[in-house]
């Protein structure tokens, strides 16, 4: 291959993530990259300033790609570093949660998404600012998914399986609070009783599940997917729209669309952002950072009809 279209890509690799300690991932990778013009650069993860740690591999290496491979808090900590910038975001998902991955449609083989990469297939995207301080690039939420998360955290149960402990943990026992939404600046403000509020601008959870099929990942607005309280017997009814495509148009479920929000609880609630537990908030003002990251995809058509 001509050196002149080699390009030089930074792999940033989270060695605790999923089943990254299962493989050796820069052996593979090396002897995949190329096949498709690639020259990989490695980074491991350490959880000792990785953020500042990356930002110099960045510059060292000068890359035309940084990849996250690992999973949705893998890929938000690539994106904060490279947002507004030339270079381009990959992903091999390898995570507990891949969320994005699959928002992108990027599949899970290696040699697959190396692949996608080397035919620099991309499209600029939205993110999210909360609260001033965290960025969120796939999906953020208050209440009842926050909770499943922080304890699927603490536990250190990986993967589905894990997931799925504490989804049915939470299913015993929902709770509900009440808050007031105010979009876009206006005096009106939007009260509800909800167990959960989702705000994102993609469409899937990692799970698949399509919890906002009206949105788009680069229109220069976000979503709110207020979740109400719901009899038990409703569960099964919701889990079909969710997979369906159709959950915007349950009796339970309100969407709003954005491009800044204040949403103020009664009570405290967790927040957790693309997978990370932030802790318990009052207030939350989120804000749409219009296309300042372009990500490697591949197009997929979302139903919402």
């Amino acid at each position: 291959m001509n050196s002149d279209k080699i390009r030089k890509v930074l792999f940033v690799i989270n060695p605790v993530s999923g089943s990254n300690q299962e493989i050796d991932l820069k052996s593979v990778i090396s002897e995949t990259c190329p096949r498709h013009g690639l020259r990989p650069q490695f980074f491991e993860t350490t959880g000792d300033h990785d953020q500042e740690k990356i930002k110099e591999a960045i510059a060292g290496a000068d890359p035309y790609a940084v990849v996250a491979v690992g999973g949705d808090g893998t890929v938000n900590l690539v994106a904060g570093l490279i947002i507004n910038s030339a270079i381009k975001l990959g992903i091999i998902p390898t995570g507990s949660a891949n969320g994005m991955a699959f928002e992108l449609n990027i599949p899970g083989r290696i040699d697959e998404s190396v692949a996608i990469i080397g035919a620099d297939v991309s499209k600029r995207i939205d993110l999210l600012r909360i609260n001033k301080k965290h960025l969120a690039i796939h999906l953020s939420d208050l209440g009842m998914n926050a909770r499943i998360i922080k304890r699927f955290d603490q536990e250190k149960i990986r993967g589905l399986y894990g997931y799925a402990r504490q989804f049915f943990k939470e299913l015993k026992s929902p709770s509900h609070f009440r808050c007031t939404i105010a979009c876009d600046g206006q005096k009106r403000r939007h009260k509800y009783k909800v167990v959960m509020i989702a705000m994102l601008n993609t469409h899937f959870f990692g799970t698949g599940a399509v919890v906002n099929p009206t949105g788009k990942i680069n229109d220069g607005r976000f979503e709110i997917v207020v979740i109400k309280p719901y009899p038990w017997y409703y569960i099964f009814h919701m889990m079909v729209a969710f997979f369906t495509g159709h959950i915007h148009r349950l009796r339970h479920v309100r969407t709003l669309s954005c491009q800044q929000a204040i949403i103020e609880m009664v009570s405290p609630q967790d927040l957790q952002v693309d997978g990370e537990p932030i802790g318990l908030v009052n207030r939350v003002k989120l804000e749409v950072l219009p296309l300042p990251l372009t990500s490697y995809t591949i197009a997929r058509k979302i139903t919402s009809s």
